[in-house]
Order: C-alpha cells, then structure tokens, then sequence
C-alpha cells in the first residue's frame, strides 16, 4: 500500500515514515475497496453479474484508483453487452496506471477487431431502433429487432430484460420464462429477470391449476329410463355391441355436418365475404378518386402561387440586386458626394458612375437622369485628364500594368484623346505585347489622321522599332471649378435623388411581402 501523499510502501503503522502523513482512515478506506472488489470477483465467478457490478462500483466509489476493480468491472459490462461502458472503464484504468496494467490487452482485442466493432455498432443501432418502437407501441417491431439482437449477443442484458418485459406486456407467460431463464444463464443475479421469472411461474402454475380442475360425476352403475308400461334398465359399462354402432353412428354424424358445412354454409359465407370486399374496393376507390382530383386542384394552386412567388422575388432582386434600383441610386449619391467634397477628384466619382452605366437599369426617375448627366458631363471629363496622367507617371516610372489599366480607363471615358491611345500602345509595345500594340497604332493613324502622334505611330509601323525616348508630355488643361449656380443646382439634384430613392425603398418593400407557397402534395399510389 503506497502513501497516498508521498507514495513511499507503508509500513503497519497509522502514520507514513517518509512524510509523517496521518493514514489511519486511509488504510481503512483503502481495506473496503479492497473487500468490495474481492466480493465482486466472488460474484462474477459465479455468472452474478449484477450483483458483481453493484459490488465493483462500490469499491471504486471508496478508491477510484483501485485499477483491479476498474479493470473487472470493465470485464462485466463487457460481458453485458455494455460495450461502451467497458471501453470507459479501461481507459480510465490505462490513464491511473499506463504501463503494466492487463487493461491494453483488452483494449487491443476490441480495437484491433473492426468487424467485431461494426457488429458491436449494428446491436447497439438495432437496440435502439427497439426502443424507439417500444415506445410508439410497435411492440411487433420491437420484438422483431430485439430477437436478432439476442441472437447474435446472448449476454446483450439490456435486450433481454426489454424483450422480456414485452412478453410481461403481451402476458405471454410461456416466452417470459423461457427468455428468463436464457437470461439468468448469462447474469444469475440479475433482479428484473428474477422478478419476470418468478411472475411468470406464478401464471402459469394458476393456468394450470385453472384448467385441471375438472367436476367429473361419479359413475352410476346403471341409467333407467320408462317406455310406456315398462321401466328399462341400461347398464352404464356395457360393453355389448352398443359401444361400436355409438362410434360409427358418431362418425357419420360429423361426415354428415362436414358435408352439410362445405355444400351449403361456406359457399354463402364466402359469398358474403367476397361481397364485403367489393364493397370496400368501391368505397376506397372513390375515396381515392376524390382525393386524387383535391390534389391536383392542391397542386394547380401551388403552381400558380409558385409562379407568383417567382414574380416577387424577380421585382424585388430589381429593386435591392447587386444591380437593382437601389443600387444605382446608392452610387449616385456616393459619386455626388465625392464630387462635393473633392471636385478636382474625379476618380472614386466616375467609378461609381461607370457602376450605374454597367447595370443598364431603365426604371430611374427623371431627377437621377438629370443628376447622373450633370456628374456624368462634368466628372467624366476629369476623370479621363487624371487617368491620363497617372497613366502617362506609371509610363514613365516603367509600370507598364498599371499604366495600361489608367490609359484604359481614360481613353474609355474619352475617345478622343489621341495622347491616351498613343501612350496605351506604347504601354503594350513595353510590356511586351507588339501585337496589341500593333492594333492601337493602327487605330491611331485610322482614328486622328491629324494626330501629332501618327508620325510616330507610322514610324513604328514602318521600320518595326521605336526609339523609346519619352514624349513630352502635353500638358493637361486644369478643370473649371464649379460656379455657385452649378452648385446649387447640384444640391437641389441630390435632394430629389434622396427622396426618389426613399420611394423606390418603399415600393420594392411593397412588392416583397411574402408569398406563402405550400409543399406539393404527393400523387397517391394507383
């Protein structure tokens, strides 16, 4: 026994010699884990696996460390069929003791066993399954997945104790003690079973007794009886040839009521049966044909509110889409404001105005008509100078990516800058792409035939080379600030694009409210 503060061996003194430790109690509690676990050993040798179980646990409730105890009871709920509860008691006694402990040999028959894992999974399942029907009173399902449980796990207890007692359930007193004593093979102690078994003895021991108590009359020596003047006495153990003409006359009596059965009563019964059934054909036929016309009727219903509910939710992705109304009139107000705060900054403004362009919404009122051409008129312009000259800064500082993408974007917001289309085809020709820049000067000398740039774009054409030396940059004429009067009409633009997009707020939330579409109903089997 170790100290359970120092774990030095103690000796047989109430007080630890290493530490000093007081571990009077300590023995003691130890001594009765130590007789609980020998009582359970006792009971498991005997198949008294409940009574072994309740024994273990106890011990384990004085010392959670006694390894022994885990490790059998492990073993018993195994036994029991309570796979999982094993596993648990074995790990536990794995992480107390790690090395030298008999547990990892039981933990390796059962892991290193898949199949024997599956099978322990699949009767784990179907004990479920059984459950679940008992409690919906399927008790015939119920014992239909419980007999294959304890046809293949004999020691599943929990399966036999249920199976059991919806034999109690259907007093089938026969089948209770016949799985009873199955049972009690396997867990000698186990109480419900006794409990089963015993009330099933006792039902049958009054069936039988019920059924042999039998008034039988004494035997009279003779039977006597009048016909007319004289009074005839009849022996009752004659034994003349009256006996044999009783069993013929008897027999012909029952060949009589057999034949008087087959030829005039079955015929009418079955007759009467067959007309029963047709009977119920007809009406479940037009019950059925009843149904089946109320749900198509369901069904044409469920289409058309289908086909409304799509309606909805089209109008409604117009007005709040990554594209709808709203949107256009949240980009519009974003471009407005930018170019309040900054007019000289013309980018973020016409970038939200190429958003509205690429939606191509037709349903705006004519306020954001008119304030989209004002910015438009008014910011495009800008927009198209600052790409132009970020683009012509990252041509000279040899981003060639960067300008390709500002030259882009400027030459789309102006077409007619041949300083754009020049300095992007050189961007191209930089970034090694002769090909695209081929196809812009040639668009070049198509486009600005009076260009000051054709020359050059010829040359390149011409010879196949470029002298690479950068072109003075044309100077870019400096944006007008807006007038007071420009302003101003500018925030009376603003204010009634605000409230048209309050309004067109409110109208797609009137179109959205919701279409409750029932499920579709499904077509009966024919």
């Amino acid at each position: 026994m170790k100290c359970y503060n120092c774990g030095c061996t103690l000796s047989e003194d109430d007080f630890c010699t290493a530490c000093g430790a007081d571990v009077k109690i300590f023995k003691r509690i130890v001594r009765l884990s130590n007789r609980y676990y020998n009582e359970g050993l006792d009971k498991a040798r005997v198949r008294d696996l409940s009574g072994a179980a309740a024994s273990l646990k106890l011990s384990l409730m004085y010392n959670k460390n006694n390894v022994q105890a885990r490790n059998l009871l492990g073993l018993v709920y195994f036994e029991t069929g309570e796979v999982v509860y094993a596993l648990s008691e074995w790990i536990i006694s794995k992480n107390i003791r790690a090395k030298k402990n008999i547990a990892d040999d039981f933990l390796s028959d059962v892991k290193d066993n898949q199949s024997r894992l599956n099978n322990f999974d699949a009767l784990i399942r179907k004990y479920n399954q059984a459950c679940t029907y008992a409690k919906n009173d399927d008790l015939d399902l119920a014992v239909i997945q419980l007999k294959a449980v304890v046809a293949k796990s004999p020691g599943f207890m929990r399966a036999m104790e249920l199976l059991t007692l919806i034999y109690v359930h259907n007093e089938d007193w026969n089948k209770v003690r016949k799985c009873a004593e199955r049972g009690l093979k396997v867990d000698a102690g186990n109480t419900s079973l006794k409990t089963y078994l015993k009330e099933a003895n006792k039902k049958i021991a009054e069936k039988e007794n019920a059924t042999g108590r039998r008034n039988f009359r004494k035997k009279e020596e003779a039977i006597s009886y009048q016909s007319g003047n004289e009074t005839i006495i009849q022996p009752l153990n004659d034994s003349g040839g009256t006996g044999g003409q009783t069993i013929i006359n008897i027999l012909i009596g029952l060949a009589a009521g057999a034949a008087l059965m087959w030829f005039l009563v079955l015929p009418a019964r079955i007759q009467a049966a067959r007309n029963e059934v047709n009977l119920q054909l007809k009406e479940v036929s037009e019950e059925l044909t009843s149904k089946t016309a109320d749900m198509d009727d369901l069904n044409k219903r469920i289409e058309a509110l289908q086909e409304e509910n799509k309606g909805v939710q089209d109008a409604l992705q117009e007005y709040t889409g990554n594209e709808g109304v709203i949107s256009d009139y949240d980009a519009l107000l974003s471009a407005a404001k930018s170019y309040l705060e900054d007019p000289e900054d013309a980018l973020k403004a016409s970038a939200d105005l190429e958003k509205i362009k690429e939606s191509g919404n037709s349903v705006n009122s004519e306020e954001f008509t008119a304030l989209f051409d004002y910015l438009d008129s008014n910011v495009s312009a800008k927009a198209a100078e600052q790409y132009l000259k970020t683009g012509i800064g990252k041509y000279n500082d040899a981003d060639y990516n960067g300008a390709i993408e500002d030259l882009t974007e400027s030459f789309e917001l102006n077409k007619e800058s041949d300083q754009a289309l020049y300095y992007l085809a050189q961007s191209y020709l930089k970034n090694e792409n002769p090909d695209k820049a081929t196809e812009l000067f040639n668009q070049l000398i198509s486009t600005f035939p009076d260009s000051e740039y054709k020359k050059r774009a010829e040359k390149y054409l011409n010879q196949g080379v470029e002298d690479n030396e950068n072109a003075s940059l044309t100077p870019l004429a400096p944006a007008n600030e807006p007038s007071q009067a420009d302003q101003a009409a500018l925030q009376a633009a603003l204010a009634a694009a605000a409230a048209a997009q309050a309004q067109a707020a409110q109208a797609a939330q009137a179109q959205a409210q919701p279409v409750i579409v029932p499920e579709a109903v499904a077509q009966p089997a024919q």
